[in-house]
């Protein structure tokens, strides 16, 4: 699954530093975008599944689809969704309510460039030019320039679009929205590393992350594998191992000998612009592959971090930045595709992947139950009252009772691969 999730008071028409502006008048007029019957007032959930090219919603206990979003993607915390489609004669992205389809609003985007995060306030967008040759965020091709604008989603401004020296790659809004922090890949044309720098929406400048606030490496090995917003979106989590593939180390066959860290999460404030380094200890980030999965609670106070190629498994607290537990279990069975991790009310880890579902206890991190699966999982989400699961399979969706694991209802679901993200409707 790629970004989902991943998301300016001060917008003002006509802002031009560093580059031009372009022109984009708003799109007057806002229709229902949904594809289906609309959610019943009984029902209580919505899943928000990954179809590769969109997000749809699914009423899990009928499998029934209420809309798609078409290159969608969200706000951190999920209280939008954005949908790219095509207009009359530019793109177009339209905000829709996750919880319904209902178009909110509309604003035009400029052509040639991707949707790839919004603010968590639901009123901007950055774009960035597509990915080419099988680069991604933290696998970065070459390139001297960067392209970045950034959209008020009501249409109520012009695009800001800023061609920044170097080369960048958007990571979040800050939560005043007032600037834009982006990983720069250095060297531009071979990177071996990478720094944290904010734009400044209002300048136009780059900046780098202030000394005092800046409490990690100032240049950064490693290639992120993973990350999660708070549930407050207030924090970025990211998981970075020098496993392979990696843009400086290859096909990741490099030696690991003890005591060094291999493996680490960064933390990213984005209300007071401050970084923090969590280092890992062994053997994470030492295994061959780079199967990953990272959970918070809901309450926010315990961040999970599982490491499938070498059985690591760790709970760290956030707002200490101090690693509480680790442990080295069986987890071979989750190497295989990709691995999901999700917190339940009751404080129980849940990680899935390949063909097992593992329950775990949130505090000790002992394993409490192992159920097997037919087919391999491709995404896990945990009922708001903490009793079900739902559990994505390639073109299916299950649901098991959260403490025994039988398997209540299964759904035909064409083109899922995975689970972005369980609605509430309460």
């Amino acid at each position: 699954m790629g970004r989902v999730a991943r998301l300016l008071a001060a917008v003002t028409a006509g802002f031009c530093l560093l580059t031009s502006c372009t022109s984009f008048s708003a799109i007057e007029g806002v229709r229902s975008q949904g594809s289906g019957s609309s959610p019943g007032n009984d029902l209580r959930e919505l899943l928000l599944v990954d179809e590769g090219n969109g997000i749809s919603a699914i009423d899990p206990t009928t499998g029934s689809k209420f809309f798609d979003a078409h290159k969608g993607i969200t706000s951190p915390g999920t209280s939008f969704l954005y949908e790219w489609s095509r207009g009359n004669s530019s793109p177009v992205a339209t905000t829709l309510d996750p919880s319904t389809g209902e178009a909110l609003q509309r604003a035009p985007l400029p052509p040639s460039l991707e949707l790839r995060v919004a603010s968590a306030s639901g009123d901007l967008l950055a774009l960035t030019e597509p990915y080419e040759g099988g680069a991604t965020a933290w696998l970065p091709a070459g390139k001297r320039h960067t392209q970045v604008a950034v959209v008020s989603t009501g249409g109520e401004h012009d695009a800001r679009e800023f061609n920044l020296k170097g080369n960048f790659e958007i990571e979040a809004f800050s939560t005043d929205d007032r600037q834009l922090f982006l990983l720069e890949y250095m060297p531009a044309m071979n990177p071996t590393h990478y720094e944290l720098r904010r734009l400044d929406l209002q300048s136009g400048s780059v900046r780098d992350i202030d000394p005092p606030k800046q409490n990690a490496p100032e240049r950064m090995r490693g290639t992120g594998r993973v990350q999660i917003f708070s549930p407050s979106g207030d924090e970025l989590y990211t998981l970075y191992t020098q496993q392979g593939p990696n843009y400086e180390h290859g096909d990741g066959s490099i030696e690991h000998e003890p005591g060094q860290t291999h493996a680490f999460v960064h933390l990213l404030n984005l209300d007071g612009a401050w970084t923090h380094c969590i280092d890992l200890p062994m053997p994470f980030g030492t295994g061959s592959v780079t199967t990953h999965a990272l959970a918070v609670s809901p309450d926010g106070e315990r961040l999970y971090v599982a490491d499938p190629s070498s059985g690591g498994l760790a709970l760290i607290n956030p707002e200490s930045f101090k690693v509480v537990t680790t442990v080295t279990m069986d987890l071979r069975s989750l190497k295989s595709g990709s691995a999901s991790a999700q917190v339940a009310p009751d404080g129980t880890l849940y990680l899935a992947g390949g063909s097992q579902v593992l329950a775990i206890d949130g505090e000790s991190l002992k394993v409490l139950h192992r159920w097997n699966t037919a087919k391999p999982v491709s995404g896990l989400a945990v009922s708001s009252d903490g009793r079900r699961l739902y559990v994505s399979f390639p073109n299916k969706l299950a649901v098991l009772d959260a403490t025994t694991g039988e398997r209540m209802r299964t759904f035909a679901a064409p083109g899922v691969q995975g689970i972005m993200r369980l609605e509430d409707q309460a």
